[in-house]
């Protein structure tokens, strides 16, 4: 629990307080043309680590809901208890590895098969 209250401090203290809403117009339009695109990649890395970081805070404190229930450990899925290991290596993991295959597995099947339709329209 501690580790995951810990990791839950660092994600917060580490997020950016720079927002795209400090940003003006002038900012964002100053220099050339490489100035500009290197801003708006850095934007968007900023903006894609901070979904991660608020992803994963709410999967933390979902899971240190869990250990106030009594259902901490336990596969969302099949209910079965999920590896020490594997809690050890994330401890705010939701799914027993088996269960996690078999999602990305049909998440695969699912893709592929909505590209191949797409692949067949000419």
């Amino acid at each position: 629990m501690k580790t995951m209250l810990e990791r839950k401090g660092e994600l917060i203290s580490n997020q950016s307080t720079t927002s795209l809403e400090d940003m003006t117009h002038a900012e964002l339009a100053h220099g050339d043309a490489l100035d500009i695109a290197e801003r708006n990649t850095e934007q968007e890395r900023s903006i894609a680590m901070r979904l991660r970081h608020t992803n994963e805070i709410k999967l933390i404190d979902e899971a240190l809901g869990k250990m106030h229930s009594g259902m901490y450990g336990a596969c969302e899925s099949c209910e079965e208890i999920i590896e020490t290991k594997r809690l050890k290596a994330r401890p705010f993991v939701k799914y027993c590895l088996e269960c996690q295959e078999e999602m990305e597995k049909s998440e695969g099947d699912s893709t592929s098969s909505v590209s191949m339709k797409f692949d067949n329209i000419e």
